[in-house]
């Protein structure tokens, strides 16, 4: 734990890559989670052998949803019901994420606040109903710009954010600067010839989403 403008801190890194063979070199270099993706796309889904071994390393997994989510024309009603049922899936049928924890979803280009309005803050609402249905199981979080995590903080629709290590999107600083992030993506890093991002957890703020152990296959 350390200490970043007067606030409790823990290093992290995140990765689209499959790392089960790398967990415990990753904790070696003194990270203490990981973040690994949900999506329609397989390769790059987080697997539950490479859950367990990420765990049994002693790190914390953070989960982030992402098929392409780059675009305007990404983000519809349809699409965020779409993405929350799969995510609801993976999580607790294939990697059995414990009840409590979060779920980020990516906003991974600049958008505009007429993007927020138009396109992004309906498909937050209807993630936010899949999650309703299914009795909110997990805290919905948003990986992007500083405007985007503002204005769905804002307006009640994550409890979680995550802010892009992209400097020049929308509000960058001045979120950056609030404190009011739960993760800080930075800069890239190599561990064993694997790309990361690395990312700064702000503990000062509770519960960032990452969990430490997995639902037994017994529970309901």
């Amino acid at each position: 734990m350390t200490e970043e403008l007067g606030i409790k801190t823990e290093p992290a890194v995140d990765t689209a890559a499959t790392v089960e063979v790398l967990a415990s070199a990753i904790a070696k270099k003194g990270y203490k989670a990981i973040g690994r993706y949900y999506s329609f796309s397989k390769w790059k889904q987080l697997k539950p052998t490479e859950a367990q071994q990420l765990i049994a390393a002693g790190l914390s997994i953070i989960t982030v949803y992402q098929d392409s989510n780059d675009r305007a024309s990404s983000f519809t009603g349809a699409t965020g019901t779409q993405q929350a049922t799969q995510a609801l899936h993976l999580a607790q049928n294939v990697i059995r994420q414990p009840k409590g924890s979060g779920i980020y979803f990516a906003v991974d280009y600049d958008a505009s606040y007429y993007d927020y309005v138009n396109f992004i803050s309906p498909y937050f609402k209807a993630v936010q109903a899949v999650f309703k249905e299914a009795g909110d199981p997990y805290k919905i979080g948003v990986y992007g710009s500083g405007l985007i995590c503002e204005k769905a903080l804002q307006d009640g629709l994550v409890e979680l954010t995550w802010l892009s290590q992209s400097k020049g999107f929308h509000d960058y600083q001045k979120f950056r600067d609030s404190r009011k992030w739960n993760i800080l993506q930075g800069d890239n890093v190599q561990i064993s010839g694997t790309d990361f991002d690395s990312d700064t957890v702000n503990l000062t703020n509770g519960n960032f989403g990452g969990f430490t152990h997995l639902v037994p296959a017994t529970d309901s």
